[in-house]
């Protein structure tokens, strides 16, 4: 962290997704790579969970956001990337998740001074934290926590 204007300053990375964007601290994201198809998922998965893929020979299940919540699933177009975002609850089985993203995200300065919530998350649910305008855009801050919770569920 470093000190903007005497407020401390965090780089966050907005996730493009096609109903809105997500806000993660940049730390949280290893690697963004270009789409690749996944495995299937099991019969009994939900929408959300397009299934499981491999990213430097881990199983990384990659997740639709947009279908979390509430979007209808869409096509996936050629500009389409993936977060892997690592988790959270420190599972050695699980230790990242991919995200499927509608575009490149870019980089953000996160200070007090460029982000404000905007009250509650909406239609996002469980999965989304808190809804958020920074540097004059709305995004959401994801409790990836529930999403891993939900990942267990399904998968183990």
């Amino acid at each position: 962290m470093s000190k903007a204007k005497g407020h401390q300053e965090v780089r966050g990375v907005l996730l493009p997704l096609r109903s809105g964007q997500l806000l993660l601290p940049n730390v949280s994201v290893s690697e963004v790579i270009g789409f690749r198809q996944p495995d299937s998922p099991p019969a009994d998965a939900p929408d959300w969970l397009l299934g499981v893929m491999s990213w430097h020979q881990r199983s990384v299940p990659l997740v639709s956001f947009d279908v979390l919540v509430g979007s209808a699933s869409e096509e996936i177009g050629h500009r389409a990337r993936i977060a892997i975002c690592n988790t959270l609850n420190g599972n050695p089985q699980r230790p990242y998740i991919g995200i499927l993203l509608r575009s490149i995200p870019h980089l953000v300065r996160v200070t007090e001074e460029f982000i404000a919530p905007l009250g509650e998350p909406g239609d996002g649910g469980d999965m989304i934290k808190q809804q958020v305008r920074i540097s004059g855009q709305e995004a959401w801050i994801p409790d990836l926590d529930a999403l891993e919770q939900a990942l267990e569920q399904v998968l183990d």
